[in-house]
């Protein structure tokens, strides 16, 4: 399996000329960035009904599913907007329990099959639908007792099906993708063996423990995207960026990016900041230096 390893400053990336730019305000109007200026689109967006994120203007908590879909829409029409013809738009989602009450029977909503159906209804013009990749998780604790088992245990019919893995989602916008020179080409060229793994439609890795409570995607995630999907000093883009993920990854492989996050926990933006500056090094980095990588933030 491909190994990844975090870089640190102990251990430093071979790129540092890099600038990521990290907004803390709302990603349904990303007036920051401008038309076709994005590489790649990376997120995973907030859970619907399940996870109180802690700030009046998250997306999710106490919306109806209709209204789930309508506000996230104005994420991904910014997101297109933003990216560049022949660019991939990658979405980790995952299917949601929805509990049983006396109304309503258990169930699982699809909400990746949602997802798509709701973004080639509303940007067929704009977009292509090149599959998912499963993303099976392998657990980071142990078990006591063998597997979970969902259901009345051993007759036909009261069984559920367990779900260990999520769904990324793969858009492509129409058109002719940027021009790239040979030595950058070169530069991010993939071997065979890890192309194959990369391409594979089922990857097999470990989730990412929560960080200040808020469920987050592992490094792995968006290191293999960007490998697959961008070239060296292309720029990428979270409309969710949590705790700082995709800037750490995209500054470890040489990728400028911009990070949209409203907050969590709180409307206090100072504790999401602290969250994210640490998972960035931003208080490691040099003074001299800081302006330049992370030229919005302070």
């Amino acid at each position: 399996m491909l190994e990844y390893t975090v870089a640190t400053l102990e251990n430093p990336p071979l790129y540092q000329n890099t600038i990521h730019r990290i907004y803390f305000k709302d990603s349904r109007k990303m007036r920051e960035v401008n038309d076709e200026e994005v590489h790649l689109v990376i997120t995973s967006p907030p859970y619907w009904s399940i996870k109180d994120y802690g700030n009046p203007k998250q997306i999710g908590y106490r919306d109806s599913l209709p209204k789930y879909f309508r506000e996230l829409d104005k994420v991904w029409s910014e997101c297109i907007r933003t990216l560049k013809s022949g660019c991939r738009l990658c979405i980790n989602i995952g299917d949601q329990y929805v509990r049983a009450t006396e109304k309503t029977p258990y169930q699982i909503l699809p909400l990746h099959a949602l997802i798509v159906n709701n973004l080639m209804t509303k940007h067929r013009d704009q977009i292509l639908y090149l599959g998912s990749i499963i993303w099976k998780k392998i657990p980071n604790t142990k078990t006591t007792g063998g597997a979970s088992v969902m259901g009345s245990y051993g007759y036909p019919r009261n069984g559920y099906v367990s779900y260990n893995y999520e769904y990324i989602v793969i858009f492509k916008k129409k058109g002719k993708a940027p021009k790239v020179s040979k030595e950058i080409k070169e530069k991010s060229l993939i071997s065979l063996s890890e192309w194959r793994e990369l391409f594979n439609g089922i990857w097999s890795f470990k989730g990412a423990k929560q960080v200040g409570g808020i469920a987050i995607f592992p490094d792995t995630l968006p290191h293999r995207l960007m490998k697959m999907f961008t070239y060296e000093g292309d720029t990428v883009l979270d409309p969710f960026l949590g705790s700082g993920t995709t800037t750490r990854v995209a500054w470890e492989l040489g990728r400028n990016s911009i990070g949209y996050e409203i907050g969590f926990k709180s409307p206090d933006i100072e504790n999401t900041k602290k969250v994210i500056k640490e998972k960035i090094h931003f208080n490691e980095t040099p003074l001299s230096e800081r302006s330049k990588v992370f030229p919005t933030l302070t």
